[in-house]
This record gives C-alpha cells, sequence and structure tokens, in this order.
C-alpha cells in the first residue's frame, strides 16, 4: 500500500540505510535494519506487527552509534566520521514517524469497528 504515508517512510528509512560504511559491524548492523524496515512494509494488514517491528528497526538503529563508539574506542574504526554517519539516527526518525501514522491507522480502524 505505497498511498500510506508511513510507507513511504519506511521505504526512506530503506533507502538510508543502504550505505556501506567501513566496518562490517556496523554495514550488517544497517543491512539489518533496512531488511527489517523492508519486511514491516508489507505488513500493512497485521499494524500492531508492524509498529512493533518499527521500534525494532529504531533500536537497531541506535544501538549502531553504541556499536560505532565501540569501535572507535578499540581503534577499529576512524575517528572522523564520514556525512553518511547521520544517516541512521534520521532513519529511527523515519520509523518513529511511520510508526505514530500505523498506531493512528490502527486507532481509526479500532474506532470503526466499535460503530458497527
Amino acid at each position: 500500500m505505497i498511498q500510506r504515508k508511513q510507507t513511504l517512510f519506511l521505504l526512506i528509512a530503506v533507502i538510508l540505510g543502504m550505505v556501506h560504511f567501513q566496518s562490517w559491524v556496523l554495514f550488517g548492523m544497517q543491512i539489518l535494519a533496512s531488511a527489517l524496515s523492508l519486511i514491516a512494509i508489507f505488513l500493512y494488514k497485521r499494524r500492531p506487527l508492524q509498529a512493533n517491528l518499527c521500534l525494532v528497526v529504531m533500536l537497531v538503529n541506535l544501538l549502531w552509534y553504541v556499536a560505532l563508539v565501540v569501535l572507535i574506542n578499540m581503534g577499529k574504526a576512524a575517528e572522523t566520521l564520514p556525512m553518511t554517519a547521520c544517516f541512521p539516527i534520521i532513519a529511527a526518525i523515519f520509523c518513529l514517524l511511520a510508526r505514530r501514522g500505523i498506531l493512528a491507522d490502527e486507532r481509526l480502524v479500532r474506532a470503526a469497528d466499535r460503530l458497527r
């Protein structure tokens, strides 16, 4: 259902996650977040699961920064960050916006069910 705004938000999160970083750990976390966002797009008929999957994607995106700090402290990542290092937080924000839209849709469906 591409006409839903939350689908567009999740699609943007998928695109932002397809950036390669210098470490395989960071790249793997971004691929995982992108794959989960892509799966969430196709779960539009199961809105509660879709909303929970958005939470997982946000958690993976935020854990990316924890992994980055650990890798920098270990000396396995460069201390100067490229401009693309802000993409995971932007993707997490888009997942948050998508989750808000999904929950709004769920409230709307439940309200319509009460009227029947």
